[in-house]
């Protein structure tokens, strides 16, 4: 996804209340395509159905603590 995607969906996230935030890193990928890397307290079920939605995946880093959000 592009930069002002992954802006947008962390806004999007917090609005609805999905995602607590203690950290985000949004990292590049490939030329102009990032992840957004989000760290702290999360609901893993609407994250879901949301991200359905929206033809999003996301996938749990466990070893540090993220949640990693891709196209």
């Amino acid at each position: 996804m592009k930069r002002a995607e992954a802006v947008a969906l962390l806004k999007e996230l917090s609005a609805e209340h999905l995602i607590q935030p203690s950290l985000v890193l949004i990292e590049k990928r490939k030329p102009d395509s990032y992840q957004l890397c989000v760290k702290g307290d999360f609901d893993r079920e609407g994250i879901e159905d949301f991200l359905q939605k929206n033809a999003l995946v996301f996938e749990e880093d466990s070893r540090k603590g993220f949640c990693i959000f891709e196209p």
